[in-house]
């Protein structure tokens, strides 16, 4: 499973003490133990180093040497070893990009330091390496971190013996536990859900489920793959509540999927309380990288779900769905409504108007989805807009062709008085769609 481990080293105590927890991981085939060369700082002086006037460059590859065989000697394992310059001083960048090259299925860092999420363990680097890759991170985490050696407590005997995996039913957490029991060598496992507030903006079609039952069920196919279950709810702060939990359990290392059910299918680089534990928990923390298809449906929203559209609107002029006038049309993205449009019936004609994407959601084609299903469904009449300058191209790739403003229905035109016949002042155009299109 872990054939080509990178496992990066800054020479540091903690760094030593994560070279030492190696040995823990199973079906290793190759270790590449990585050191980034940076412009400052020639690397922790130590007794290597005592009466050498070799070039920095020089004294970090003899290190790195000895570290390998150390890591060689302990692992049984072969190591190669390799020093890389920092491009433009991006050492996450350059430790990514070589896992990259040297098709690593595992990344492992060190945590120390304070941390930019807020938190008390996480390092810059060991956090931009988390931050941005899309391959398998496991950072090891000592209890007792602080400037004196003496404080540092080795914590990664049995790494993978117990196991804490927090789900909260999506999809990553369903991708974490396939690939916990893909491992074939875990063999105690608590599953935590933690319980919050509803969220609002879900597709209210899709039924609610018991996370008790939904917990029992997770258990019996753990147990079915020959691994000890156990399942706990809690309630309150997912982040405080895994740590709690990993501390009160005395789990021997926290899996959590890279994403969350309310972050995965938004263009963030990690979720939320994924990256909260890692700042957090004094535990090794195994941060898996799923692979997952999203669900899109697009469909027509009935009446009683405006709302869902209207909290999508919030930060888009606050407009409101009359279910007498308008037919609203959404992407749901993993039942999460992502993208909406609206056509809205007028006396003398139909408008098209409130295409929007929340920032989250951009850049996916969504909008594009969204239109193409209001076009399908009312685009037997004519249809008129007002489009903003930049965007009269893409709606003219359905058809909407630009108009001069008089061409406008009168309650239609009527809604950029305002503007007082400078339409391209206010930065739109209108532009019609023939029947048929």
């Amino acid at each position: 499973m872990f054939r080509h481990v990178l496992v990066a080293t800054d020479f540091s105590r903690h760094a030593d003490r994560t070279l030492e927890c190696i040995g823990e991981i199973p079906g290793m085939e190759e270790i590449l133990l990585v050191h980034v060369l940076t412009p400052s700082p020639v690397p922790e002086r130590s007794s290597l180093f005592t009466g050498s006037h070799a070039a920095p460059e020089e004294q970090a590859g003899q290190v790195l040497a000895e570290k390998g065989r150390y890591l060689e000697e302990m692992t049984k394992v072969p190591v190669k070893t390799l020093l890389v310059e920092a491009i433009g001083g991006d050492i996450p960048g350059t430790i990514i990009r070589t896992a990259n090259n040297e098709n690593s299925s595992l990344i492992v860092v060190g945590a120390r330091g304070k941390s930019l999420f807020s938190g008390l363990l996480l390092g810059s680097v060991s956090e931009g390496v988390v931050t941005r890759t899309g391959i398998n991170v496991l950072i090891m985490q000592f209890r007792g971190i602080g400037d004196n050696d003496a404080q540092l407590e080795k914590f990664c005997t049995n790494v993978f013996s117990h196991v804490l995996c927090p789900v909260d039913f999506s999809r990553p957490a369903e991708k974490t536990l396939e690939f916990l029991k893909s491992l074939g060598f875990v063999r105690k496992v608590t599953v935590l859900h933690v319980t919050q507030a509803q969220r609002q903006g879900r597709d209210k079609s899709q039924p609610a489920q018991d996370p008790d039952q939904q917990l029992r069920i997770l258990a019996e196919d753990l147990v079915q793959h020959g691994i000890r279950a156990t399942v706990m709810t809690r309630s309150g702060n997912p982040i405080t509540e895994i740590c709690h939990v990993a501390d009160e359990q005395d789990v021997s290392l926290i899996m959590m999927g890279r994403y969350g059910k309310s972050d995965y299918t938004k263009n963030i680089s990690l979720g939320h309380v994924v990256a909260g534990v890692a700042a957090k928990a004094q535990r090794p923390l195994f941060i898996v990288s799923p692979h997952i298809s999203l669900a899109v449906i697009v469909r027509e929203l009935a009446g009683n779900e405006f709302s869902l559209a209207e909290e999508v609107w919030l930060t888009y002029h606050q407009q409101k769905g009359h279910p007498e006038m308008d037919r609203i049309f959404g992407v749901f993205v993993e039942g999460e409504l992502a993208a909406v449009a609206r056509c809205r019936r007028h006396p003398d004609g139909l408008e098209v108007d409130g295409v929007y994407v929340p920032d989250d959601y951009r850049d996916r084609g969504y909008a594009r989805k969204a239109v193409r299903a209001l076009v399908d469904a009312c685009g037997d009449e004519p249809l008129f807009m007002h489009s903003t300058l930049p965007l009269s191209g893409f709606y003219s790739s359905f058809g909407f062709r630009k108009i001069n403003e008089d061409e406008l229905p009168r309650s239609i035109r009527e809604r950029f008085n305002f503007a007082e016949g400078d339409l391209e002042g206010a930065n739109v155009v209108p532009m019609r769609r023939v029947a048929g299109k």
